[in-house]
């Protein structure tokens, strides 16, 4: 029988890299004028929101000798667009808006109105943290619809940062 390995979680990072996964993301430069990605809410018919699967999950731990402590965590999360009857062009162009943002969040070049986006440093963490790659695990896709026609479209990402700390 095998042995069932227990999840820890690095639950101070969790606040920690949201706070700063909300900002990076709002900067996100095809984002319409007055238009956020909000944490955790979407409106009933329509919106953008982002969505923490599980928290901030401990993926290696090491100690040294003297108690420095090096982690590396993953905090993975979905990018939600909500859309109410998306006609076919506005579904391929909801689809390419979440494969930019993936693209754009893993520090690849966006060219929007002849110009170039990208991300050339992730935003600092307090407490000794540091983003090291933002990747998407999947392409974006149509993730489910509602018997009224409301179409949420996803695409599952995740963002993994070193945590160095003494015990």
């Amino acid at each position: 029988m095998s042995e069932k390995k227990q999840v820890v979680y690095d639950v101070d990072g969790f606040d920690v890299v949201t706070t700063a996964l909300t900002d990076l993301l709002n900067q996100y430069p095809k984002l319409a004028e007055g238009e956020t990605i909000a944490f955790s809410y979407l409106g009933e018919d329509s919106g953008i929101s982002y969505y923490p699967v599980s928290g901030a999950i401990v993926e290696s731990d090491r100690e040294g000798i003297t108690g420095h402590v090096t982690q590396m965590c993953l905090y993975p999360f979905y990018v939600i667009i909500r859309a109410a009857k998306p006609k076919e062009s506005r579904k391929v162009t909801i689809k390419e808006w979440l494969d930019d943002l993936g693209k754009w969040l893993e520090k690849q070049t966006l060219i929007i109105d002849d110009e170039e986006y990208s991300i050339a440093d992730y935003p600092p963490l307090t407490r000794n943290r540091e983003i090291k790659t933002i990747a998407r695990q999947t392409p974006a896709h149509l993730d489910s619809v509602s018997d009224n026609g409301v179409e949420d479209w996803a695409i599952y990402i995740t963002l993994k940062y070193k945590n160095e700390f003494e015990r």
